[in-house]
């Protein structure tokens, strides 16, 4: 019986344990972003330095960071998105200059390249 007591106890210690400790373990989270063009900017300027940005053979965008209880997300602001005219390579530059904390990239919209900016708001 004393045995049995025993290894109840170490079961159940065992058991606690291990949940305790998927808990702690990191997870990945992956976050679509659209259009390649300036990938891990964008992802970057969403998610922290940490985001890896990746582009798939259909040139979607998709960002992958860090997410779960071991780092705290930051609280979530709204993203806006505005623009700055035709696409050029200051688009980045001239969005961070239009909106605070904005970040742009170009994207087609027929047969014509404007400037999309995204901010938090």
């Amino acid at each position: 019986m004393k045995n049995i007591f025993s290894l109840v106890v170490f079961i159940i210690f065992f058991v606690m344990f291990s949940s305790v400790a998927n808990k702690v373990k990191a997870a990945t989270c992956q976050d679509p972003l659209g259009s390649c063009l300036q990938c891990d900017e964008r992802c970057k300027a969403k998610h922290g330095p940490t985001g890896q940005a990746s582009c798939d053979r259909n040139q979607l965008c998709t960002c992958y960071y860090t997410c779960g209880p071991s780092s705290p997300n930051p609280p979530k602001h709204k993203q806006c998105y505005g623009g700055a005219g035709l696409c050029s390579s200051a688009c980045n530059q001239n969005c961070g200059q239009k909106y605070p904390g904005g970040s742009g990239f170009c994207e087609s919209i027929g047969s014509t390249r404007l400037c999309k900016c995204q901010y938090p708001c």
